[in-house]
């Protein structure tokens, strides 16, 4: 895949469909990747979310129309895929600092943010480490939620599934002090936490489904609703990231393996298998944390 060309094909799909509403899965087809994988890329060579990005070349565009169409600003908000007029003036004022009806006037200062252009630069080297794993079926107990293409691509979804797993962890397991666990009560869950990730190949109209939890040991809580997840055999390529758990670092992780190490290895991603995301215990917010990424490959 050549990602330069692929990203700037998205970019060249997303002006002819300003009108439109723009799936994000439509996106990252283009750079044939799944839509979380597309949205930590985009996100980290854009210095911005897709969905942001649309906005500001929607809101953009708009002020064109307004100053040079006939259209009612009724037209124009539907137009750029606004659902009432009362939307898009919200939106506009939040970009422009006006409204859309004092845009019409001489002497308004506006802003405008042009398509933007993918191109090549250097970087210095920087290593990578990574293992091939091959791993048998597994299961995977937790909490699951199915996530809008529009949160997938703009959102960092983790801090939200792992508050509320943690609260149901905390109760159920002797790891975490539970003052509710004595030496009767079982030990549902145990770090690593695994977060299964870009499973495109099951989003139902726009949304996809994710779960975090803990290896399936055959208990499971009563009175809690828990998913189950089977996650297939397969061969992992596994990247080891040494970093504090954030958006950013998601973000130039997925860019890094999705850019330059897939390009230069001889593997291609198995699009049969989802992407897992696996945290062990310790402190999330340090600098010294390390964390992993696993993904599926296969043998060109």
């Amino acid at each position: 895949m050549d990602w330069l060309k692929g990203m700037n094909n998205v970019i060249e799909y997303i002006e002819e469909n300003l009108t439109q509403p723009i799936k994000y899965e439509a996106l990252s087809k283009i750079v044939s990747c799944s839509v979380y994988e597309f949205s930590r890329i985009f996100s980290f060579m854009a210095g911005m979310s897709v969905s942001e990005y649309i906005r500001r070349r929607r809101l953009s565009q708009a002020v064109f129309d307004i100053q040079n169409s006939r259209e009612k600003i009724i037209e124009i908000a539907l137009k750029y895929c606004y659902e009432s007029p009362t939307a898009f003036t919200r939106a506009f004022k939040d970009l422009h600092g006006v409204t859309p009806i004092s845009a019409k006037k001489t002497s308004v200062l506006l802003k405008t943010y042009p398509a933007i252009n993918f191109v090549l630069t250097i970087k210095g080297v920087k290593e990578m480490n990574f293992r091939i794993e091959k791993k048998e079926s597994f299961q995977i107990m937790g909490l699951s939620g199915y996530i809008t293409d529009e949160e997938m691509a703009s959102e960092y979804i983790l801090p939200a599934l792992v508050n509320e797993f943690y609260k149901i962890e905390s109760y159920f397991s002797k790891d975490y002090g539970s003052p509710f666990w004595n030496s009767q009560t079982p030990n549902y869950y145990t770090a690593p936490f695994w977060q299964v990730v870009a499973i495109d190949f099951q989003s139902v109209d726009g949304k996809t489904k994710t779960i975090i939890g803990a290896e399936y040991k055959g208990k499971k809580p009563g009175g809690i609703e828990i998913a189950i997840k089977t996650v297939p055999v397969a061969t992992w390529a596994v990247f080891s990231i040494h970093s504090s758990v954030g958006k950013h670092q998601h973000d130039e992780a997925y860019t890094r393996i999705l850019t330059e190490w897939f390009p230069a290895s001889q593997y291609k991603r198995n699009e049969s298998v989802p992407n897992l995301d696996v945290y062990p215990g310790g402190d999330a917010s340090s600098k010294d944390y390390i964390w992993e990424i696993w993904i599926p490959v296969i043998s060109k």
